[in-house]
């Protein structure tokens, strides 16, 4: 049996996405070299508030192609067929999902807080002929997945930092028995109390592991439901 991530349509599309969202990052590492030679000091990571369109509006902020594999294995081989997205920027991460979807009989429902990125994603996915296993809401993922019904099978958070904690707590009573949590970044956290990598590895609802993958990391929980 051909898995649905290797039909023509979904490979043409991600190598495409996938090669912009490269092209962007080499441009912005050149830029920084550049501010680098010129004596300008470099800034380091801090964390900015997702509204700042300047920064998040016209960036990909993609998963790797090791990483988007991973999450579509993961998403086929748990069977889910309800999947929720909370950060489909543009579109890179739902297509892995939304083909995991296909497989499986399921749907995908994402969040996207800038217009520009949703319909970027939504023209992709129907470039990969996956419009019909696919939804992403626009707006905060506070309000817009707000009235997720369930059963929810697998949950994949790739948004702002800040909003992992309440966007998951606010679909865990939504979350079948088994469920699967997959979240990026999480290189990103300084396991501090409160921060959503500490939290999430001591949640005892949660089978928790954390893998580095590419040049990120995921966390990887199961819900004890």
């Amino acid at each position: 049996m051909t898995d649905t991530l290797d039909r023509d349509d979904i490979v043409r599309t991600l190598e495409r996405e996938q090669g912009e969202a490269r092209a962007q990052a080499e441009a912005r590492r050149r830029a920084r070299d550049t501010q680098a030679e010129n004596g300008t000091p470099a800034t380091g990571r801090t964390h900015r508030d997702f509204r700042q369109a300047e920064h998040y509006q016209h960036a990909y902020l993609a998963i790797g192609p090791a990483q988007g594999s991973l999450l579509y294995m993961l998403a086929r081989a748990a069977g889910a067929r309800r999947i929720v997205e909370f950060g489909s920027s543009f579109g890179i991460s739902t297509l892995y999902l939304a083909a995991a979807a296909e497989d499986n009989d399921g749907q995908v429902i994402g969040s996207e807080y800038y217009a520009n990125k949703r319909e970027h994603a939504l023209a992709s996915l129907h470039d990969a002929g996956l419009s019909q296993r696919a939804e992403i809401r626009l707006g905060d993922a506070r309000d817009t997945l707000a009235d997720i019904e369930g059963p929810v099978d697998f949950v994949f958070l790739d948004g702002d930092k800040s909003l992992y904690l309440p966007v998951l707590e606010g679909l865990v009573n939504q979350l079948t028995s088994g469920a699967w949590v997959v979240a990026d970044n999480l290189d990103h956290f300084d396991e501090t109390p409160g921060d959503f990598r500490h939290e999430i590895v001591r949640d005892a609802r949660f089978t928790t592991r954390l893998m580095p993958i590419g040049r990120g990391m995921f966390s990887v929980s199961r819900y004890r439901g």
